[in-house]
């Protein structure tokens, strides 16, 4: 029996050969879709370990290689340090009455970190608005748009308090304080605030403070007592000047909030330190009595009738003016005022542009300026007895000089130049004559055509100095600050040759004669022409004549009290500049010249002060003084007046200008006779505080000794 073929009719091959079977088509397409899934997985496992492999590699960069940077700055984020502003020195008279205090006031604050990181600009807007109408409805009229501006401020750093309002009513603290949600970030604190018992005494004396600028900050970067965006630095008066005694040392808070800014705990705190407390030289009574003197000058010759304009009944404008009182045994100010003057409460919390442009409009008549050491006038005739100085101490009056002290000259009213090619002829005011007069006369009535001659020989006859009456102002403190503690003081002028020709040649149309010539040295001997000096620097070259010959640096301030233990922890004692040689023979004439000013009258003389003086208790109280009429271009004459006593050792010495008010005779020494008069007489008013101890009294304190 034969077996049958396998299909297809070919052989099976044996064990060691033969073709083995190839798949069919269908088993060929099933194994390639198998082999290609297993192949993605493969890849996505690969790529699944590999993120895997990254993640672990970056968490483990993240928390053992980088952790403390990250903590560190986590905690910065929570943990914040606050500035405690310190309360500034307070400011008393020589006599411990408290010019400038501190009391505590409620601040409405702004958190900067929370304005700017968790407020938008809507938020920020709404905020102020409704923040502005609270303030108002409180009593403290807020505008919304003062608000939004000092939101927007980029001065403030991003962890400061913004201040918003000052002196708000505990009831307002109260109420922001129970609406957090309403009003983020705003924060009611208690800060110390400027207060002035007297209210606007001694304005120019003691200044006023205000916001500190990005100026004054890089100024001060690397100051001992720190200062921020937030504090309020002297600008003017000894609240400048002693800047860095009158400010107390910041402490701070530091204090861990959450996200949101809420306070959790606090972590450290340093108390701040007031600043040291300062004594002045100033009289309170005195110094309010001069101030209402000085203002009663010029409101006297706003009345009177300017007689220099013909066919008019104009009144003099005396629109301002200055007094200083000093002791001519050591230099300290017992009182200087200014007018127009200003009233320092208004810088408290702030100034608006708008109030601060009022100050500076030339109506105004310049209100911040201390004119009693910024404003530069012409002595006019107070030059006079320096004058005699230069012509005694050079010989040139004496018994081998031009002139012997009591030899005298004619005087008709006029001198006419020798050799001179111009303008040659000098008069006296009105051409008036005086007649024979001698040193003492020539001062006495304050002749002209006597310091003409003298001024004249100075240029004409050989071995003396062209420029000796120029040396002598100097060395009288003239063309230099005095020194005094106050800033801004302004140097004055001592014209010279080398001025006259800087000028001609700076502006050549203005001052077109560039040589200096004997009518120039002519006008500086009676204090008129270039010469410029402030009402101080006058005041203190007299006070050679009252003390012998001594030229101090004016004080301020006698010294400084430590505000907790109330010692004394800096005594400022007078401190001498010069001594003159003024011998009694020289100082007599000068002296008894000034004393005459104010006491002579005969039939033929009339000292130029005695009108003013009639009536003064000269017995018990001499005085002497010498009056000036200073010419203005363009103006009316401003009035000068120097006086001194009791001789013949002055106490007191007072030195009056008033800007456009006439004769210095009749308007400014009227002002210094009775200054003098209430100080002879013990009568000086005295003058009550405005603001008792109970409404001050914010840090330990001690009466100055």
């Amino acid at each position: 029996m034969s077996l049958a073929t396998p299909p297809g009719g070919g052989r099976s091959s044996g064990a060691g050969g033969g073709r083995q079977r190839e798949p069919a088509a269908g088993q060929r397409g099933r194994f390639s879709r198998y082999d290609s899934r297993r192949l993605r997985l493969s890849i996505l496992g690969v790529i699944g370990l590999a993120l895997l492999v990254t993640l672990v590699v970056r968490l483990w960069y993240l928390q053992v290689v980088t952790s403390e940077q990250f903590v560190e700055r986590a905690v910065g984020n929570i943990i914040r340090t606050v500035p405690e502003p310190a309360p500034r020195g307070r400011i008393f008279d020589v006599h411990g009455r408290e010019l400038v205090g501190n009391r505590i006031v409620n601040v409405v604050t702004m958190d900067a970190f929370i304005l700017r990181d968790q407020i938008g600009t809507a938020q920020r807007q709404r905020l102020a608005l409704e923040l502005a109408r609270q303030l108002s409805r409180s009593g403290v009229l807020t505008k919304s748009v003062e608000l939004a501006e000092a939101l927007a401020d980029p001065a403030y750093g991003p962890f400061d308090r913004i201040p918003l309002a000052v002196g708000v009513s505990d009831a307002i603290k109260v109420f922001l304080a129970e609406r957090n949600e309403e009003f983020p970030g705003v924060e009611v604190v208690r800060r110390t605030q400027r207060v002035y018992p007297y209210g606007d005494l001694a304005a120019h004396v003691l200044g006023y403070i205000d916001t500190i600028t990005a100026e004054e900050i890089e100024a001060r970067s690397n100051h001992p007592k720190r200062y921020s965006t937030v504090d309020e630095i002297g600008k003017s008066g000894v609240e400048l000047a002693f800047e860095d005694v009158l400010r107390g040392t910041p402490g701070w808070r530091e204090i861990e909030v959450d996200n949101v800014g809420n306070v959790i705990r606090e972590r450290g705190y340093r108390a701040p330190q007031p600043g040291t407390d300062l004594v002045l030289t100033i009289d309170a009574d005195l110094q309010r009595f001069v101030e209402e003197e000085l203002l009663r000058g010029l409101e006297e010759a706003r009345a009177r009738q300017n007689e220099d304009v013909e066919d008019s009944f104009e009144t003099f404008a005396a629109p301002a003016g200055a007094a200083v009182v000093l002791d001519p045994r050591n230099g300290n100010v017992l009182a200087m005022a200014s007018y127009p003057d200003y009233d320092p409460r208004v810088f408290i919390g702030g100034i608006s542009e708008e109030e601060f442009d009022a100050f500076v409009h030339p109506a105004s008549h310049a209100p911040l300026n201390n004119r009693a050491i910024q404003g530069v006038y012409s002595p006019a005739s107070t030059m006079k007895p320096l004058t005699s100085y230069a012509a005694l101490s050079t010989g040139l009056l004496g018994p081998d000089g031009f002139l012997g002290i009591t030899q005298t000259t004619e005087d008709p009213g006029y001198h006419v130049l020798d050799d001179c090619i111009g303008e040659c002829e000098f008069e006296n005011p009105d051409r008036a004559p005086n007649g024979d007069v001698d040193l003492r006369m020539a001062i006495t009535v304050s002749s002209d055509v006597y310091f003409y001659k003298l001024a004249e020989q100075f240029s004409l006859r050989a071995g003396y100095d062209e420029d000796q009456i120029q040396q002598t102002a100097r060395d009288f403190g003239f063309g230099k600050t005095t020194g005094i503690a106050l800033p801004f003081e302004h140097a004055g002028i001592v014209p010279d040759a080398e001025i006259k020709q800087a000028r001609h040649d700076a502006n050549p149309e203005a001052f077109p004669d560039p040589d200096w010539r004997t009518g120039d040295t002519i006008n500086i001997s009676i204090g008129q022409g270039d010469l410029g000096v402030t009402p101080l620097q006058l005041a203190n070259s007299f006070t050679p004549f009252a003390n012998g010959g001594r030229i101090y640096l004016p004080n301020i301030a006698v010294g400084m009290i430590d505000p907790v233990s109330g010692e004394t922890v800096n005594l400022i004692r007078p401190r001498l500049t010069s001594r003159l040689y003024l011998p009694p023979d020289l100082q007599a004439p000068i002296l008894d010249g000034m004393r005459g000013a104010t006491t002579l009258r005969t039939n033929e003389r009339v000292g130029t002060a005695q009108g003013a003086f009639n009536g003064f208790p000269h017995d018990q109280w001499p005085v002497a003084g010498k009056t000036g009429t200073a010419e203005v271009l363009g103006k009316a004459d401003s009035a000068v007046f120097v006086g001194f006593g009791p001789l013949p050792q002055p106490r007191y010495l007072v030195a009056v200008l008033l800007e456009e008010a006439g004769f210095g005779g009749e308007a400014a020494a009227p002002v210094v006779r009775r200054i003098l008069e209430a100080v002879a007489l013990d009568r000086i008013p005295e003058t009550a505080a405005e603001i008792t101890r109970q409404d001050l009294a914010v840090v330990p304190s001690a009466e100055p000794s």
